[in-house]
């Protein structure tokens, strides 16, 4: 086995986890009940970790998960203009407040 990714937000371990696995590639994930005994023991030991079962899967579940790392961060990190009616928006906004357009992928632009 081989850790491949680790972060408090146990969502996006498992989410992580559910791509792997939907891509062919079988996964463990460890403390996943960990985070109710933070603060009585070291956070090293509690935080939720993925990890590939075969070494050799290791490589491309990484790669996985980093494309999505790279195309969440992209989605959430860019103010943008409603394609519709000009309203500059916050990357926050996935809609248009002005006329309800959705915001368009930043990594296909539709």
């Amino acid at each position: 086995m081989i850790k491949v990714f680790e972060d408090f937000d146990i969502a996006l371990v498992g989410h992580y986890q559910s791509v792997l696995e939907s891509n062919g590639i079988a996964t463990f994930m460890k403390n996943q009940f960990g985070t109710s005994g933070a603060g009585e023991l070291p956070f090293i030991e509690v935080v939720p970790q993925l990890w590939v079962l075969n070494e050799a899967d290791a490589g491309r579940a990484r790669e996985l998960i980093r494309e999505l790392h790279d195309t969440a961060a992209l989605k959430q990190a860019q103010d943008w203009v409603c394609p519709q009616c000009g309203t500059p928006l916050e990357a926050a906004f996935t809609q248009c407040w002005n006329c309800s357009a959705l915001r368009p992928d930043p990594t296909t632009g539709n």
